[in-house]
Protein backbone atom coordinates (compact mmCIF):
# COMPACT_ATOMS: atom_id res chain seq x y z
CA UNK A 1 0.00 0.00 0.00
CA UNK A 2 1.51 3.36 -0.96
CA UNK A 3 2.23 6.04 1.50
CA UNK A 4 -0.82 8.41 -0.41
CA UNK A 5 -3.36 5.71 -0.03
CA UNK A 6 -2.64 5.60 4.05
CA UNK A 7 -3.08 9.53 4.18
CA UNK A 8 -6.10 8.91 1.95
CA UNK A 9 -7.38 6.06 4.35
CA UNK A 10 -6.29 8.03 7.55
CA UNK A 11 -8.49 11.32 6.37
CA UNK A 12 -11.30 9.00 5.47
CA UNK A 13 -11.17 7.16 8.80
CA UNK A 14 -11.30 10.16 10.49
CA UNK A 15 -14.49 11.89 8.73
CA UNK A 16 -16.46 8.42 9.31
CA UNK A 17 -15.44 8.86 13.18
CA UNK A 18 -16.84 12.55 12.96
CA UNK A 19 -20.21 11.02 11.85
CA UNK A 20 -20.15 7.98 14.24
CA UNK A 21 -19.87 8.25 17.62
CA UNK A 22 -17.62 10.60 17.46
CA UNK A 23 -17.59 12.49 21.17
CA UNK A 24 -17.62 8.99 22.88
CA UNK A 25 -14.27 8.34 20.26
CA UNK A 26 -12.72 12.06 21.61
CA UNK A 27 -13.83 11.51 25.51
CA UNK A 28 -11.81 8.29 24.86
CA UNK A 29 -8.42 9.53 23.93
CA UNK A 30 -8.62 13.46 25.43
CA UNK A 31 -9.46 12.63 28.87
CA UNK A 32 -6.73 11.24 31.24
CA UNK A 33 -7.37 7.70 31.71
CA UNK A 34 -6.85 8.17 35.46
CA UNK A 35 -10.60 10.08 35.13
CA UNK A 36 -11.55 6.50 33.61
CA UNK A 37 -10.13 4.63 36.82
CA UNK A 38 -11.83 6.97 38.75
CA UNK A 39 -14.96 6.18 36.89
CA UNK A 40 -15.40 2.54 36.89
CA UNK A 41 -14.12 2.95 40.85
CA UNK A 42 -17.58 5.50 41.66
CA UNK A 43 -19.53 2.81 39.47
CA UNK A 44 -18.65 -0.49 41.02
CA UNK A 45 -18.64 1.44 44.47
CA UNK A 46 -21.80 2.65 44.19
CA UNK A 47 -22.86 -0.87 42.55
CA UNK A 48 -21.54 -3.12 45.22
CA UNK A 49 -20.27 -1.56 48.60
CA UNK A 50 -22.67 0.27 50.58
CA UNK A 51 -22.55 3.89 52.00
CA UNK A 52 -21.81 5.46 48.47
CA UNK A 53 -25.00 6.14 46.85
CA UNK A 54 -27.56 9.01 47.56
CA UNK A 55 -30.99 8.62 46.61
CA UNK A 56 -31.72 7.70 43.22
CA UNK A 57 -33.58 11.16 42.61
CA UNK A 58 -30.28 12.92 43.35
CA UNK A 59 -28.60 11.23 41.37
CA UNK A 60 -30.55 11.45 38.53
CA UNK A 61 -30.60 15.31 39.02
CA UNK A 62 -26.97 15.67 38.95
CA UNK A 63 -26.12 13.06 36.06
CA UNK A 64 -28.96 14.50 34.02
CA UNK A 65 -27.44 17.15 32.71
CA UNK A 66 -24.32 15.67 31.61
CA UNK A 67 -26.25 13.18 29.46
CA UNK A 68 -28.44 15.43 28.05
CA UNK A 69 -25.64 17.39 26.74
CA UNK A 70 -23.54 14.36 25.51
CA UNK A 71 -26.97 12.96 23.89
CA UNK A 72 -27.62 16.83 22.38
CA UNK A 73 -24.86 17.79 20.77
CA UNK A 74 -23.53 13.66 19.16
CA UNK A 75 -26.85 14.15 17.61
CA UNK A 76 -25.98 17.31 15.77
CA UNK A 77 -23.65 15.76 13.54
CA UNK A 78 -22.75 19.29 11.96
CA UNK A 79 -21.21 20.08 15.39
CA UNK A 80 -18.78 16.90 15.28
CA UNK A 81 -15.55 19.16 15.44
CA UNK A 82 -15.02 20.40 18.40
CA UNK A 83 -14.62 18.11 22.08
CA UNK A 84 -15.27 21.90 23.69
CA UNK A 85 -19.17 21.41 23.01
CA UNK A 86 -19.09 18.19 25.91
CA UNK A 87 -17.25 20.15 28.39
CA UNK A 88 -20.13 21.31 30.20
CA UNK A 89 -20.69 17.65 31.14
CA UNK A 90 -17.50 17.62 33.36
CA UNK A 91 -18.52 19.51 36.26
CA UNK A 92 -21.70 16.97 36.76
CA UNK A 93 -19.81 13.79 35.91
CA UNK A 94 -16.79 14.74 38.47
CA UNK A 95 -18.84 15.57 41.22
CA UNK A 96 -20.78 12.29 40.96
CA UNK A 97 -17.65 10.44 40.87
CA UNK A 98 -16.28 12.68 44.27
CA UNK A 99 -18.53 9.51 45.98
CA UNK A 100 -15.47 7.61 45.69
CA UNK A 101 -13.85 10.19 48.25
CA UNK A 102 -16.19 8.27 50.80
CA UNK A 103 -13.47 5.28 50.67
CA UNK A 104 -11.52 7.34 53.43
CA UNK A 105 -13.49 7.60 56.31
CA UNK A 106 -15.21 4.16 55.55
CA UNK A 107 -11.75 2.81 55.14
CA UNK A 108 -12.44 0.88 52.48
CA UNK A 109 -8.90 0.98 51.53
CA UNK A 110 -9.06 -1.31 48.57
CA UNK A 111 -11.26 1.38 46.77
CA UNK A 112 -9.48 4.31 48.28
CA UNK A 113 -5.78 2.84 47.33
CA UNK A 114 -6.98 2.37 43.65
CA UNK A 115 -8.74 5.77 43.60
CA UNK A 116 -5.28 7.82 44.91
CA UNK A 117 -3.62 5.95 42.56
CA UNK A 118 -6.07 6.69 39.87
CA UNK A 119 -6.15 10.58 41.36
CA UNK A 120 -2.09 10.91 40.57
CA UNK A 121 -2.13 8.77 37.55
CA UNK A 122 -4.92 11.45 35.60
CA UNK A 123 -2.61 14.53 37.45
CA UNK A 124 0.49 13.42 36.40
CA UNK A 125 -0.58 13.02 32.93
CA UNK A 126 -2.15 16.43 32.86
CA UNK A 127 1.04 17.89 33.98
CA UNK A 128 3.36 16.30 32.04
CA UNK A 129 2.15 18.11 28.76
CA UNK A 130 1.42 21.49 30.41
CA UNK A 131 1.18 24.39 29.51
CA UNK A 132 0.33 22.31 26.15
CA UNK A 133 -3.01 21.39 27.36
CA UNK A 134 -4.89 22.11 24.50
CA UNK A 135 -2.43 19.52 22.80
CA UNK A 136 -3.14 17.11 25.39
CA UNK A 137 -4.34 13.64 24.47
CA UNK A 138 -3.86 10.29 26.90
CA UNK A 139 -1.84 7.40 26.55
CA UNK A 140 -3.82 4.90 24.55
CA UNK A 141 -2.79 7.36 21.60
CA UNK A 142 0.69 7.77 22.57
CA UNK A 143 0.11 11.34 24.02
CA UNK A 144 0.37 14.41 22.30
CA UNK A 145 2.35 13.47 19.45
CA UNK A 146 -0.13 10.15 18.66
CA UNK A 147 -3.02 12.81 18.67
CA UNK A 148 -3.11 14.14 15.43
CA UNK A 149 -3.90 10.76 13.48
CA UNK A 150 -6.98 10.26 15.52
CA UNK A 151 -8.45 14.44 16.18
CA UNK A 152 -7.79 17.63 14.37
CA UNK A 153 -8.26 21.25 14.84
CA UNK A 154 -9.13 22.68 18.00
CA UNK A 155 -8.95 19.46 19.86
CA UNK A 156 -4.67 20.05 19.36
CA UNK A 157 -4.22 22.82 16.90
CA UNK A 158 -5.59 26.26 17.39
CA UNK A 159 -2.59 28.60 16.54
CA UNK A 160 -1.46 28.31 20.04
CA UNK A 161 1.90 27.22 19.13
CA UNK A 162 2.94 30.25 16.96
CA UNK A 163 5.08 32.19 19.53
CA UNK A 164 6.82 28.72 20.44
CA UNK A 165 7.86 29.21 16.94
CA UNK A 166 8.95 32.67 16.84
CA UNK A 167 11.25 31.66 20.15
CA UNK A 168 12.72 28.62 17.97
CA UNK A 169 13.45 30.96 14.91
CA UNK A 170 15.19 32.78 17.05
CA UNK A 171 17.65 30.20 18.00
CA UNK A 172 18.03 29.35 14.77
CA UNK A 173 18.37 31.63 12.59
CA UNK A 174 19.63 29.80 9.86
CA UNK A 175 15.86 28.54 9.45
CA UNK A 176 14.92 31.07 6.49
CA UNK A 177 13.41 32.10 4.08
CA UNK A 178 10.36 30.03 6.17
CA UNK A 179 7.47 28.66 4.17
CA UNK A 180 4.87 28.73 6.57
CA UNK A 181 1.26 27.20 7.02
CA UNK A 182 -0.91 27.38 9.94
CA UNK A 183 -4.31 26.42 11.23
CA UNK A 184 -6.10 29.83 12.95
CA UNK A 185 -7.67 33.00 11.71
CA UNK A 186 -4.80 35.76 12.59
CA UNK A 187 -1.79 36.41 10.29
CA UNK A 188 1.66 35.02 12.00
CA UNK A 189 3.50 38.60 11.34
CA UNK A 190 1.67 39.40 14.63
CA UNK A 191 4.65 37.26 16.18
CA UNK A 192 7.14 38.89 14.40
CA UNK A 193 7.27 36.01 11.75
CA UNK A 194 8.64 36.92 8.32
CA UNK A 195 7.22 33.87 6.24
CA UNK A 196 5.70 32.77 2.49
CA UNK A 197 3.48 29.70 1.85
CA UNK A 198 4.89 26.56 1.17
CA UNK A 199 5.11 25.40 -2.39
CA UNK A 200 1.24 23.27 -2.90
CA UNK A 201 0.83 19.89 -4.35
CA UNK A 202 1.21 19.36 -8.07
CA UNK A 203 -2.77 19.12 -8.23
CA UNK A 204 -3.20 21.99 -6.70
CA UNK A 205 -0.83 24.41 -8.80
CA UNK A 206 -2.66 26.52 -11.19
CA UNK A 207 -2.22 25.64 -15.20
CA UNK A 208 0.43 28.83 -15.47
CA UNK A 209 2.66 26.99 -13.22
CA UNK A 210 5.07 23.91 -14.29
CA UNK A 211 5.41 20.58 -12.35
CA UNK A 212 8.72 22.20 -11.35
CA UNK A 213 6.68 24.54 -9.57
CA UNK A 214 5.30 21.92 -7.41
CA UNK A 215 6.27 20.88 -3.90
CA UNK A 216 8.46 19.52 -2.52
CA UNK A 217 11.25 21.78 -2.92
CA UNK A 218 14.48 22.48 -0.70
CA UNK A 219 14.12 24.76 1.92
CA UNK A 220 12.45 25.01 5.76
CA UNK A 221 9.06 25.28 6.26
CA UNK A 222 6.72 25.08 9.26
CA UNK A 223 3.25 23.75 9.18
CA UNK A 224 0.60 22.60 11.78
CA UNK A 225 -0.94 19.71 11.91
CA UNK A 226 -4.13 20.19 10.53
CA UNK A 227 -2.82 21.54 7.32
CA UNK A 228 -0.86 18.81 6.70
CA UNK A 229 -2.65 16.08 7.47
CA UNK A 230 -6.69 17.20 7.04
CA UNK A 231 -7.67 20.79 6.94
CA UNK A 232 -5.60 21.65 3.44
CA UNK A 233 -4.40 18.60 1.43
CA UNK A 234 -2.04 20.18 -0.53
CA UNK A 235 0.10 20.07 1.95
CA UNK A 236 0.04 16.22 2.12
CA UNK A 237 3.22 15.71 0.86
CA UNK A 238 4.84 16.53 4.28
CA UNK A 239 4.03 13.12 5.65
CA UNK A 240 6.03 11.70 3.37
CA UNK A 241 9.30 13.81 5.58
CA UNK A 242 10.10 13.22 9.30
CA UNK A 243 10.10 17.06 10.97
CA UNK A 244 13.48 18.37 12.65
CA UNK A 245 11.41 19.90 14.95
CA UNK A 246 8.81 20.99 16.88
CA UNK A 247 7.15 24.37 17.87
CA UNK A 248 4.57 22.87 20.77
CA UNK A 249 2.66 19.63 19.74
CA UNK A 250 0.78 21.51 16.77
CA UNK A 251 3.81 22.88 14.48
CA UNK A 252 6.27 20.47 12.88
CA UNK A 253 9.29 21.88 11.41
CA UNK A 254 10.79 20.68 8.76
CA UNK A 255 14.48 21.05 6.73
CA UNK A 256 14.03 19.66 3.09
CA UNK A 257 17.37 19.06 1.13
CA UNK A 258 17.42 18.83 -2.97
CA UNK A 259 18.44 14.86 -1.83
CA UNK A 260 14.84 14.43 -0.16
CA UNK A 261 12.95 16.56 -2.11
CA UNK A 262 13.84 14.49 -5.14
CA UNK A 263 13.29 11.35 -3.29
CA UNK A 264 9.58 12.30 -3.00
CA UNK A 265 9.07 14.33 -6.24
CA UNK A 266 9.92 10.34 -7.86
CA UNK A 267 7.73 8.68 -5.43
CA UNK A 268 5.05 11.32 -6.17
CA UNK A 269 5.68 11.23 -10.33
CA UNK A 270 7.12 14.64 -10.62
CA UNK A 271 10.23 15.65 -12.18
CA UNK A 272 13.74 16.00 -10.17
CA UNK A 273 15.09 19.21 -9.81
CA UNK A 274 18.65 20.07 -10.88
CA UNK A 275 21.77 20.13 -8.65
Amino acid sequence: MSENSHVAMSCDEVRKIRMNHYYLHALAIKVPLGIGVLLALALAAGLLAPGYSAARRDELVLLAPAVTVLVLVSSQTGMTMHMRYVLPCFPFALIWMSRIARSVPLRHWRIAVPAAGALAWAVASSLWVYPHSLSYFNELVGGPTGGPAHLLDSNIDWGQDLLYLKKWLDAHPEARPLGLAFYCCYDASVAGIEYSPPPQGSGFLGHSAGPRAAGPLPGWYALSVTEIRLHDPRYQYFLRFQPVAMAGYSIHIYHISLDQANRVRRELGLPELPG
